[in-house]
């Protein structure tokens, strides 16, 4: 117990058991000044004493002839049970002392012989919790109390936080209205830039989500947190935003034998500039600069490498490069899906990070996200009965083999696998 709660607090009780009165005597001079104490050689001479007083602390000798130290503690204990026992003992009598810890509740034992200031320290820590207890109960009593009393102001503020819950009900409802029309804005917005961006490259309709919402799928695959998903949804979504700062001829060009053209190039660094310029989309812009980095540093603009990359650069530089090879306006040599898969997989540690080459192959292959803007570029051999079509399939001529929305069959897979075989061509189609 601390010197100023032992000031504040007056003499706790202590009874003192022992057969022999020596020990009683030594007791008792060591500890007269700390304690009121009682003294008894006889256990049943304590017990009645403990029937009509309050005592606090109850120390006991383990061996005395008539009732052994754990059967005198388990009746104390009944008689008051919100005293602190404790028990002398020595090494010899363990399993009795087990047994008065047991039965008796005892809160520690002190070995015989025992050293004076060691067993100052032990009663000054059973007073403390003794004292602690006592302060516990009385605190609980007025916290109940004070409970009563906030369940009566609980009573009295119902009507009123009635009323007021009614006035905020309406006032969330216009909030949420106003949040929903903010993101409605924000999104159509984002729809018109993806527009402008495939109007001025010549890209299909819808293909700039579709790289958007497969870099979302790769990034959740790998694990990345939610709001960083959508993070590089919206990068992925602007990552060409920088091409309507390219002249006509250097968009003409653009990207011959799978190699970019310098000058096309560079239109990340635009983008990331542009993007820049507005506060609310400032985080994205190392993403869409970095997008055509190298994983061994030979990209551009900055020639950085592996790790160093962003991870959301990362992604889309495989999404989009994976879109060009297959269905991309300004690729002379389109590939089969499986080809793209073999050409990105001999890049792996040179232009792309093998695990989300793996990750975007493993979406495409099992078709398991559960984003309902998901599209998934497959090949005629992957196609199911169900699936349906997100774009119109051209062929290369020119023709519409199948409009948009489209659902597949089974005849129709069949006359895609004849078409392939007939005209020695393969074909890619997107479904949702």
């Amino acid at each position: 117990m601390t010197e100023d709660v032992a000031k504040s607090q007056p003499l706790l009780s202590l009874l003192l058991l022992d057969d022999e009165q020596d020990i009683l005597n030594a007791l008792k001079r060591l500890l007269r000044k700390d304690y009121n104490i009682v003294t008894f050689t006889e256990g049943a001479e304590a017990l009645a004493h403990l029937a009509e007083h309050n005592i606090n602390i109850i120390m006991s000798d383990m061996r005395m002839p008539t009732m052994d130290g754990a059967e005198f503690l388990a009746k104390a204990r009944e008689i008051q049970p919100e005293s602190v026992r404790l028990l002398l003992t020595g090494f010899s009598d363990m399993e009795s002392t087990i047994k008065a810890i047991n039965e008796g509740g005892v809160y520690t034992y002190i070995g015989k012989p025992w050293d004076n200031q060691e067993l100052k320290m032990v009663l000054a820590n059973s007073s403390e919790k003794f004292v602690m207890k006592k302060e516990t109960e009385r605190l609980n009593s007025v916290v109940t109390d004070k409970n009563k009393e906030l369940h009566l102001l609980n009573k009295q503020l119902e009507a009123k936080v009635l009323h007021r819950t009614e006035a905020l009900l309406a006032s969330k409802k216009k909030l949420k209205g106003t949040l929903n029309t903010q993101k409605d804005l924000l999104y159509d917005v984002l729809d018109m830039m993806s527009a402008t961006i495939e109007y001025r490259t010549g890209l299909s309709s819808g293909h700039t989500k579709r790289v958007a919402a497969q870099c979302k799928a790769v990034a959740k695959e790998l694990g990345l947190g939610e709001l960083y998903c959508r993070r590089i949804y919206l990068c992925a979504l602007l990552h060409e935003v920088g091409t309507v700062g390219l002249p006509d001829e250097v968009l003409s060009k653009g990207i011959t034998g799978n190699k970019l053209d310098d000058a096309f190039g560079c239109h990340p660094s635009i983008g990331a500039e542009i993007i820049g310029k507005v506060k609310r989309f400032a985080g994205l812009t190392n993403n869409i600069l970095h997008q055509n980095e190298n994983m061994d540093g030979t990209g551009i603009p900055n020639h950085l490498s592996g790790e160093d990359i962003p991870i959301g650069a990362r992604i889309i530089r495989v999404v989009k490069d994976f879109d060009f090879l297959i269905a991309g306006k300004m690729n002379e040599k389109r590939m089969s899906i499986n080809h793209a898969h073999a050409w990105m997989n001999e890049k792996i540690d040179v232009w792309y990070d093998k695990r989300i080459v793996s990750a975007f192959k493993h979406i495409l292959e099992h078709r398991d996200t559960e984003d309902d803007q998901m599209e998934y570029s497959v090949g005629v051999t992957s196609l199911k009965a169900g699936d349906k079509l997100v774009e119109d399939l051209v062929l290369s001529n020119g023709n519409v083999m199948l409009k948009e929305g489209h659902e597949i069959n089974d005849v129709m897979i069949e006359k895609l696998r004849d078409y392939e075989r007939n005209q020695n061509t393969t074909l890619t189609l997107f479904i949702g």
